[in-house]
């Protein structure tokens, strides 16, 4: 049977991620689907029989079941839009319900539209309300949520469209014609760019001013660096420098290409590494220091297939599986340890031992004792000091939705940079903290775009979305413009336990068009 094989296919592709709660969904409600049982499917059943819940589960309190499809929603999507984008049967949870529903080739082009399965991955919000662009104004409201289809075109229209289509082809030449004369200019000055790169004050000038800015009030005996033979060193997107490899032996050292590493801004971090069996020494002052590992699974493993065995400073070892870490294939992962000291020789050792280990970079940074270092991320392109003296660093650990930037004036808002850009869709963050401890998550938002551009449209109940942080309700029915109007808004949010991967994993979720954040701080306890 097509539909089984399907079921079958997705559950071995590996793309389910952490397949303790996304398999078991997926099998259950496929396995009453198939026995004709669909009436069983419900939300108290899923909770009780798959998710471990106790018999006195109360949906009104735990979302768990919500969370859970909306994550397994998200992943079939994006199965069917890489490894099973050719398949003649896909597997779709339409929103809002849980049984499944297997569509065949020749219904895929309208089930598309209707369940969201499009390129531009995001939905058109319940009540019509506009998607909005990245750094551009947002459309207004439409009246409608449906697309109307356009009638069957008559001799007269078709008349009208083929002349149409002859003054387009007319303008596209022109287009052409200008574009070759651009491409020439473009040509002559790359030349002259050429030349002067290679005379001295060029381009190497230009890198040592970028790594010097960079350098800028960097704290002494942090250390960034590439792991991996011939990788040139790497300014990322926050403006830090990250070294060639002269710090690891033995192993052997790899590359990929046409990988799109996703949860990260910076995919040259995880597009080389060392594997096998090698050591490294990272000099570094007396202190205290936090030690961040970077990991991407890039070869194709399976959950259950890779596990990277490793220790610092001689520590009892400990043995990851990746993919399970990180949800899937291509899908950047941080490991954060704190408490590190430099041995006797003035460096911090790292041992990867077991045969199928690998590591694609190295972040060292002054540590607090016995605590781990707060996280600030700022939505958009560029890092930024606040008033306070914190850094908070460009955009990561983000998966799906878009960036839009905020026209208005923010000059008379405190620290109004933070809320400058905002990511809004239907997305959510996983950020990497160190297990075992407690944390402050602090979410900040401004309502970018109903009540303020535009002499105010749309207003209260405009945009209202929910927001889960692992697996619990942080905000339900949020209405930023509702609680805060035309100003900035911070939530806080105490004792927030980190999974055992060490993860902190928001979801934005939408209600009425799309959620929204600018900032997110997390501090721990």
């Amino acid at each position: 049977m097509a539909e089984r094989a399907e079921l079958d296919a997705v559950l071995a592709s590996g793309m389910l991620g952490r397949t303790n709660n996304l398999v078991r969904f997926l099998t259950f409600v496929c396995a009453k689907y198939f026995e004709g049982a669909v009436d069983e499917i419900k939300e108290y059943s899923i909770a009780v029989q798959v998710l471990g819940r106790s018999e006195d589960f109360d949906p009104q309190v735990d979302t768990i079941v919500r969370v859970t499809a909306h994550a397994l929603r998200k992943r079939l999507e994006e199965y069917y839009r890489t490894a099973g984008a050719k398949h003649q049967v896909r597997i779709c949870l339409p929103s809002g319900h849980y049984v499944p529903k297997f569509i065949h080739e020749s219904e895929l082009i309208g089930e598309k539209v209707e369940l969201g399965l499009n390129e531009s991955h995001g939905s058109q919000p319940a009540n019509g309300a506009p998607s909005q662009g990245n750094g551009a104004p947002e459309a207004q409201p439409s009246n409608s949520s449906l697309t109307p289809r356009k009638p069957a075109p008559t001799s007269e229209s078709r008349h009208q469209t083929g002349d149409a289509a002859t003054g387009r082809f007319k303008i596209r030449m022109g287009i052409l014609k200008i574009a070759a004369i651009i491409l020439l200019f473009a040509s002559v000055a790359s030349v002259f760019a050429w030349q002067k790169w290679r005379r001295p004050g060029g381009s190497n000038s230009s890198v040592q001013a970028l790594t010097a800015a960079a350098l800028v009030n960097v704290p002494e005996g942090t250390l960034r660096a590439l792991v991996g033979n011939g990788r040139a060193p790497y300014i990322d997107r926050a403006g830090s420098t990250w070294a060639n490899d002269h710090f690891c032996s033995g192993g052997s050292s790899f590359s990929v290409t046409d990988h799109v590493i996703q949860g990260t801004a910076d995919a040259p971090l995880f597009t080389g590494g060392r594997r096998g069996i090698f050591h490294c020494n990272y000099p570094v002052p007396p202190g205290t220091y936090e030690v961040h590992l970077l990991f991407a699974e890039t070869a194709g493993f399976q959950e259950n297939s890779r596990f990277v065995g490793f220790s610092i400073n001689g520590r009892p070892q400990t043995a990851l599986d990746l993919v399970d870490d990180a949800g899937g294939n291509d899908i950047s992962t941080t490991k954060v340890v704190t408490d590190v000291e430099p041995e006797n020789d003035g460096a911090i050792h790292l041992d990867f031992s077991t045969p199928d280990a690998f590591v694609n970079a190295v972040e060292i940074l002054p540590g607090i004792a016995h605590r781990a270092l707060p996280i600030r991320i700022v939505v958009g392109y560029s890092s930024y000091h606040d008033s306070h003296g914190n850094v908070w660093m460009p955009d990561r650990y983000f998966f799906g939705g878009r960036l839009s930037r905020f026209v208005g004036d923010l000059s008379k808002v405190p620290d109004g940079a933070l809320y400058e850009w905002h990511r809004f869709g239907h997305f959510h963050y996983v950020v990497p903290v160190a297990p075992g401890g407690k944390y402050t998550l602090k979410l900040y938002f401004l309502e970018h775009w109903f009540g303020i551009q535009n002499g105010g449209i749309g207003g209260v109940g405009s945009r209202v979305f929910d927001v889960y942080c692992n697996g619990s309700t942080l905000l339900k029915g949020f209405d930023i413009f509702r609680e805060a109007g035309f100003g900035p808004l911070v939530k806080s949010f105490e004792h927030i336990e980190p999974t055992p991967q060490g993860k902190i994993e928001i979801y934005f979720t939408p209600a009425v068009n799309y959620p929204s954040v600018s900032a997110i701080e997390v501090i721990p306890e």
